[in-house]
């Protein structure tokens, strides 16, 4: 009896890991309140390998009526100033007619970003064939 309630518990952890960080049935606007937080309005900071100031770079997601405006920031090369660049307009895309979550930001102008796994603290994103992780600042 012991040994099936221990063959039954590791048959159990092993179907509930996941080879993606990204939980299962999240739906597209739970996605974006994700990225933007509470109050609309999120900064993440990307994880390097560096101890130079410069090389921070800050990604900025602020929740609009029906979108996220997303901005990265980067310290000037002294560090005593900051660069912000608008990237776009996204939006979290969905399975159409359900709305679950798929794995893209779509911006507007066309392009896109793979979120390969979020939570409220971490996200781990595919931009063009660069994979970049992200903490919450």
């Amino acid at each position: 009896m012991r040994d099936k309630v221990f063959t039954l518990l590791i048959f159990l952890c092993l179907v509930s890991c996941s080879e993606e960080d990204l939980p299962d049935g999240l739906y597209d606007y739970q996605v974006e309140r994700l990225l933007s937080g509470q109050s609309g309005t999120k900064m993440w900071s990307q994880q390097v390998n560096s101890t130079n100031c410069s090389d921070s770079v800050f990604l900025l997601f602020v929740s609009s009526s029906d979108s996220l405006d997303i901005s990265r920031i980067v310290r000037s090369v002294g560090c005593a100033s900051f660069d912000t660049t608008l990237i776009g307009r996204a939006n979290a895309a969905s399975v159409e007619g359900i709305d679950l979550f798929s794995d893209s930001l779509i911006f507007s102008s066309g392009s896109h970003w793979i979120v390969n796994g979020i939570t409220s603290q971490q996200m781990q994103l595919t931009m063009d064939v660069e994979s970049l992780n992200y903490l919450v600042e």
